[in-house]
């Protein structure tokens, strides 16, 4: 929902579900745009968000590759994520043959043209080491050249208090005339506590439970040739503590005790141990590991786990962006908000 009195004004670009709309409404942020291209994901967005019941529909941009700068409403913020997969070493000109390699350029375009006061972007872990460090260092080079001071650091879900391993690069920028030519942004310090599981996994459905068929699987399983020389089995895994979470990864068995490994969009084999049984992971469970409540996760309906986990891993996590946005707010004054 809209804030009555908004202190600023944000697009949300490469939006998916809207983890960083969440977190700018609970700061007194008003959307007034989202770009997003994945239908699905934009029909969870409208839902999570309760944009069914706004006077006026909220502005849905399309694909940012397409739009044209100057024609994009005034904001202050921009948030956003942006794929990593397609980028080369020879610059904005040439090597960017997959179209989901422009979209860094669209985003800086955009910056150039409507200058808003910040941006706060995410990428994935992989991105400092894509083309050995070249990668990272044009996409710095691009942001800056838009008029941003930009500050960048990996950072994991578990240091805003998220019991999830999910470890991303996170872009801070500042537009150049707000701040003292010596300014460096500092990103918030690791949060002392680690909130349990419990908190997360409160799923009672019983069709979540590990039904027989999924036992025999597990045991197959457990048996191929990765897995076979560690002599675990199915009652071994029962008999772990409650809220263990056990990764069937394509491969290897992982086990964590106390935290989830990083959600994924294309892969949903987590499960953990309760009371002695062993459960799937929720597509609503991905939701909350993301930081999206109950308040959020009730305005769900008709869409499958499959589709709800794909877009959970998708997303941002919602306390890692309220984090950054109220540390670069209290270290930066905010100029008035954009009429």
């Amino acid at each position: 929902m809209m804030h009555p009195s908004p202190t600023f004004r944000f697009l949300d670009f490469c939006a998916g579900i809207g983890a960083g709309h969440a977190a700018a409404v609970k700061l007194g942020g008003e959307c007034v745009g989202y770009s997003e291209i994945d239908p699905k994901a934009k029909r969870t967005y409208r839902m999570l968000h309760d944009l069914e019941t706004l006077w006026e529909p909220l502005l849905d941009l399309g694909d940012l590759t397409k739009m044209d700068p100057k024609e994009v409403p005034d904001f202050d913020v921009m948030l956003g994520g942006f794929p990593c997969q397609t980028f080369s070493i020879v610059g904005r000109r040439e090597g960017f043959k997959d179209p989901r390699g422009q979209i860094i350029f669209a985003l800086s375009d955009i910056l150039a043209a409507k200058k808003p006061n910040y941006f706060l972007l995410e990428n994935v872990k992989g991105l400092m080491s894509h083309n050995k460090g070249e990668t990272l260092r044009q996409i710095l080079i691009e942001l800056r050249s838009a008029g941003y001071k930009v500050t960048w650091k990996l950072v994991s879900s578990v240091d805003f208090g998220v019991p999830q391993m999910r470890e991303r690069v996170y872009f801070v920028g500042i537009r150049e005339d707000l701040v003292a030519d010596d300014f460096e942004f500092e990103f918030p310090e690791k949060v002392k506590r680690t909130k349990h599981l419990r908190s997360y996994l409160k799923s009672k459905d019983p069709k979540f439970a590990v039904s027989n068929e999924g036992y025999a699987y597990l045991e197959k399983y457990l048996n191929n040739k990765y897995n076979k020389e560690s002599g675990v089995t199915v009652e071994d895994l029962k008999k772990l503590p409650n809220f263990t979470v056990i990764d069937t990864r394509q491969s290897d068995l992982r086990v964590f005790k106390k935290i989830c490994p990083t959600l994924r969009s294309g892969r949903h084999g987590l499960l953990y141990v309760k009371d002695g049984e062993l459960r799937k992971l929720s597509g609503l469970e991905g939701l909350a590991l993301q930081g999206f409540g109950a308040p959020y996760q009730k305005r769900i309906y008709n869409v499958t786990e499959s589709d709800l986990l794909h877009q959970a891993g998708n997303a941002f996590t919602v306390d890692v962006v309220l984090s950054l946005l109220e540390n670069l707010f209290e270290q930066v004054e905010r100029p008035a908000a954009c009429a």
